[in-house]
């Protein structure tokens, strides 16, 4: 272990990397955390997986296009950051971090992930956007401690049925990917808080309606031309964006959402909104530009706490509601 803690150290001096790292052997084998970020680095030396209490390792803004395989040997690791490189496969000991809780692979060029990566059964914290990533394993149905989980960005057109144990995630980012519907699993994850599904094709969205914990959803940019799941059942919801889409009218249900503070439909078809608007009294924010609306309901009036509206491209004009702050027409 002292040779390998010795070739570490020389490789650090190499790399004049000194003012960041400590080549003292006893203090090599006690080190915690590791930051090699911005480094200007194209490859690591294997022994970088044999320092035994390494429980953080940084290695962001470099020029990494792998990993050495020794990875796998930082039994105790626990926080691995790689975002910002060119990696463009990972080893298949990493399936060996079995104490790994935080992976940051953002802005890589992974095109799939190696079987052994769903061997990382105690991560909470996973993000892979702006990768090439064409395909999950099924086997990441495994990762079930997964809490805060980021795949925007990348080429999937489809996704295997992963999430129905994933129970306690409530973070889901899958915008900018190619899909035309989403896997039922979805609606099975019963804690999930925000759900981004921005930049797609989906046409055909599965029920949301176990989502009673949902506080924000983004499907802007779709092809979605109606909504076709009970709404009012998101009663925790605060945030939906449809942006960008097909739809010719909203559902009446929107009406019992009553948290909520902001809704977006802009650059849809809409001719005309809910007679029951007036019944969101929380609404903070509308945005309706770029459709065919030409009158208010008569319940538009009882939208007392809207502060910022958006009307630009109907037949509209600014309406006087008491705490009305901004309007795109005045």
């Amino acid at each position: 272990m002292e040779d390998i803690l010795k070739d570490f150290a020389r490789w650090v001096k190499s790399k004049g990397l000194q003012s960041k790292v400590p080549t003292d052997i006893d203090t090599l084998a006690n080190l915690s955390i590791l930051d090699l970020s911005k480094c200007k680095l194209r490859e690591l030396p294997p022994s970088i997986g044999f320092l035994p209490n390494l429980m953080v390792l940084k290695l962001s803004n470099n020029r990494l296009s792998e990993l050495p395989k020794s990875i796998g040997n930082l039994k105790k690791l626990k926080n691995l950051q790689c975002e910002n490189n060119l990696l463009t496969a990972l080893p298949n000991s990493i399936g060996g971090l079995e104490s790994l809780m935080i992976l940051n692979l953002n802005g890589n060029r992974l095109k799939k992930l190696p079987q052994e990566f769903c061997k990382l059964t105690s991560i909470t914290r996973l993000t892979m956007a702006a990768n090439m990533i064409e395909e999950l394993p099924s086997e990441m149905k495994k990762l079930k401690k997964l809490l805060y989980f980021s795949l925007d960005t990348n080429n999937l057109d489809s996704l295997p049925e992963i999430f129905g144990d994933m129970r306690s995630l409530y973070y889901l980012d899958l915008s900018y990917n190619n899909f035309t519907t989403l896997p039922a699993s979805i609606g099975q994850i019963e804690e999930l808080e925000t759900l981004l599904l921005e930049g797609n094709e989906i046409n055909d969205l599965p029920s949301l309606e176990a989502h009673d914990m949902l506080i924000k959803l983004n499907l802007n940019d779709n092809n979605i031309s109606k909504i076709n799941f009970d709404l009012e059942a998101l009663e925790d919801l605060q945030i939906l964006t449809l942006d960008n889409n097909e739809l010719e009218y909203l559902p009446d249900n929107i009406c019992k959402l009553k948290k909520l503070n902001h809704l977006s439909v802009s650059a849809n078809q809409l001719k005309e909104l809910p007679k029951c608007i007036g019944e969101l009294e929380n609404l903070l924010e509308l945005d309706i530009e770029e459709n065919e609306i030409k009158e208010y309901p008569d319940s538009f009036t009882k939208l007392t706490k809207l502060k910022n509206l958006y009307i630009n491209d109907n037949s509209l004009e600014c309406p006087n509601l008491p705490n009305l702050e901004f309007c795109d027409l005045a």
